[in-house]
């Protein structure tokens, strides 16, 4: 795993209203690695992500992509910043009237200007790579199953060639066997496309799995970081109480 640092939040700082999310968030990846960003629903696990695609912009800190600090940028700069980037939405967010080939090449013509020829090819490759066949490319998402909409999710986000990919809740409503799919899939990304993955989970087995480093995020603060063994073996009794999923005695105040 490289040492570079290609995303970095600084001191951030976010609210909805009166309602703090994230409070002075300092958090590094590394390019190269799989970090997953781990927490109960509603600390700000999703806010962190929406930070650095730039779909939301802190109330103070910074936030750095490749070296750049892009709070600053305006919105033609900052779609060029999206190019490098696909995200994997929560549910796979895809287009109910498009077909299964026009969500996954939405970007392709919209922002890179291919031919539909020359994205035909894209998206059947990358239907191969998520282990789907090229029969569904007219089906529409409502004729899909919950992992295989999940999967044309991971096609569109990858279909860009991305260097960073950000996953939303991959494994949310799935059941056990396709979770553990949708695990391997993540992993076989970053092994055969290199990419810098963030991961937004709180389900501590795919954490577990597809993690170089894990953190936890508590109270709009990030509590605790590391490898997967070094979380399993923290005493902070929050990041206890949450990977081991004890609901015995009060949760525990910081």
């Amino acid at each position: 795993m490289e040492s570079k640092e290609l995303i970095q939040l600084k001191n951030v700082n976010k609210s909805f209203g009166d309602r703090k999310v994230l409070a002075d968030v300092n958090l590094h990846v590394y390019a190269g690695e799989t970090l997953v960003i781990i927490g109960r629903s509603g600390v700000g696990k999703s806010t962190i992500l929406k930070l650095m695609a730039g779909l939301a912009m802190p109330d103070s800190g910074e936030v750095w992509i490749e070296g750049e600090e892009i709070c600053h940028l305006n919105e033609d700069e900052l779609n060029e910043l999206r190019k490098k980037m696909g995200v994997v939405f929560q549910y796979a967010a895809l287009f109910d009237s498009l077909t299964v080939f026009e969500n996954i090449a939405f970007r392709l013509l919209r922002d890179f200007k291919m031919t539909r020829r020359d994205a035909v090819e894209v998206v059947r490759q990358k239907l191969e790579l998520v282990g789907l066949k090229d029969d569904l490319l007219d089906l529409k998402p409502a004729q899909l199953s919950g992992g295989m909409r999940k999967r044309v999710g991971l096609a569109r986000a990858i279909a860009v060639n991305p260097e960073i990919i950000l996953y939303d809740e991959p494994t949310s409503g799935l059941d056990p066997v396709t979770s553990e799919a949708i695990n391997d899939l993540i992993l076989d990304m970053q092994k055969k496309l290199k990419m810098t993955s963030v991961v937004v989970t709180h389900d501590m087995h795919s954490a577990y799995k597809v993690a170089n480093r894990i953190a936890m995020i508590y109270d709009g603060k990030i509590i605790g970081i590391g490898t997967p063994d070094e979380i399993k073996k923290s005493q902070d009794p929050y990041i206890v109480q949450f990977v081991t999923g004890s609901v015995e005695g009060p949760m525990p105040v910081r």
